[in-house]
């Protein structure tokens, strides 16, 4: 130990002791499932969440979400934190146990919404049966890397809402229709699209009318 020179921060899962959030993941990664081996799409999911511009707390909720480590209350009854006489029933259709994949794919009202987004973004609109293939789907529909980006913000953005939602109703007793669920996520993902993605700037009206526009433009040509 020299005592001449400064403490210095260092991070031991990098060669440079430089901190990384792939680093980070990895590490949680390899400690929360040590022995699952994951198949091509999981791993090529899980290779392209983290380029996604949105913000890094969303991100991880997404990754969350994807590995079902969420709140639902099918995983909080599981976890005995749901009282017993509660109801563990989708707070949106009231038809079926809140799961991650009921509550952000196969509810009605959830479905609703991925509609109308998938209409703004003239995209098709299908349900698959895991959330990674959703993720795969949104990522395939798409073969320029610009529109590509753009569209994972979309996806970001669209579960971060819909999770919001779902909490308001729960704990504020507000209920919002899809129609206002899709404004919001027009909205939220402008304002990502403003502040994270290196593009010329883009009215809010010219997202709403055509994202797809908004995210070709290159800099230096409006």
């Amino acid at each position: 130990m020299r005592l001449d020179r400064e403490d210095v921060w260092w991070w031991n899962l990098e060669d440079d002791g430089v901190f990384t959030v792939s680093s980070t993941y990895d590490r949680l990664e390899g400690l929360l499932f040590p022995t699952e081996v994951l198949c091509d799409t999981k791993l090529m999911v899980f290779s392209l969440l983290w380029k996604s511009p949105a913000p890094s707390k969303v991100v991880v909720f997404s990754w969350k979400l994807l590995l079902d480590r969420i709140p639902t209350k099918v995983n909080l009854a599981r976890r005995r934190i749901l009282p017993e006489e509660a109801s563990n029933r989708c707070v949106f259709c009231d038809q079926a146990g809140e799961t991650s994949s009921h509550l952000f794919l196969y509810c009605v009202w959830t479905f609703h919404v991925w509609s109308l987004v998938c209409g703004w973004l003239e995209i098709n609109s299908i349900t698959p049966q895991t959330l990674f293939q959703h993720f795969e789907c949104w990522n395939g529909v798409i073969g320029r890397k610009r529109l590509r980006k753009g569209f994972w913000l979309v996806w970001h953005a669209s579960l971060w809402v819909i999770w919001k939602a779902r909490n308001d109703r729960i704990f504020n007793n507000l209920i919002k229709e899809p129609s206002e669920i899709a404004e919001e996520i027009k909205v939220l993902s402008w304002r990502w699209f403003l502040s994270r993605v290196k593009s010329p700037p883009c009215l809010f009206y010219e997202w709403c009318w055509n994202p797809n526009d908004c995210l070709m433009r290159k800099l230096g040509q409006f």
